[in-house]
């Protein structure tokens, strides 16, 4: 998988077109963009390169020394409850502190196939929420990628809370194309 927004290949497609540029934009001032703590919403279907522009920004921002992860919501939900199963205090604080120095507070989050756990709806709409709140308090940038419009995902969760947060911090970007995969 390529890394630089050059590899992105729109292959004469008006949507992968305005999503690269969206994201060229976002990435030509990343210290500005850290700043403001701008995120994205990346929907659109299997294969169309939302993961490939996620990567992208990722190893962009590492390369101005900022912090950042690209990890799935399971990962991150699975990371975050692995708390709750701490044996001591001090195995808890180990976990919190691993938590939010890698996964939680960095600068550039990345969250994939956010809609897709096989979780409990409330959990995962109380971990998100949590998450967001956290990096807009803190003014930290987030990414999503989803296969999920953001009116699909709302209806999943039924939270105006997300919904609030997203709509206050993230740009939507619909990517519309082939499976690159294929």
């Amino acid at each position: 998988m390529g890394s630089e927004l050059s590899d992105f290949n729109t292959y004469d497609n008006d949507s992968l077109i305005k999503a690269k540029k969206t994201v060229q934009d976002y990435l030509v001032d990343i210290d500005n963009t850290r700043e403001n703590g701008r995120g994205l919403y990346i929907h659109g279907t299997n294969g169309v390169g939302k993961s490939m522009l996620g990567s992208i920004i990722v190893k962009e921002a590492y390369r101005h020394r900022y912090t950042s992860k690209r990890i799935t919501f399971v990962d991150y939900i699975n990371e975050y409850t692995r708390i709750w199963k701490a044996q001591s205090v001090d195995e808890k604080e180990t976990l919190e502190d691993q938590f939010y120095s890698y996964i939680k507070a960095v600068d550039f989050l990345v969250l994939e196939e956010v809609g897709k756990e096989q979780t409990k709806i409330d959990m995962a709409v109380s971990i998100l929420e949590d998450c967001l709140r956290y990096r807009e308090e803190h003014g930290l940038c987030t990414i999503i990628c989803t296969n999920l419009h953001l009116k699909a995902l709302m209806e999943l969760y039924k939270s105006k809370s997300i919904e609030s947060l997203m709509h206050g911090s993230m740009t939507p970007i619909k990517i519309v194309g082939e499976d690159r995969r294929s």
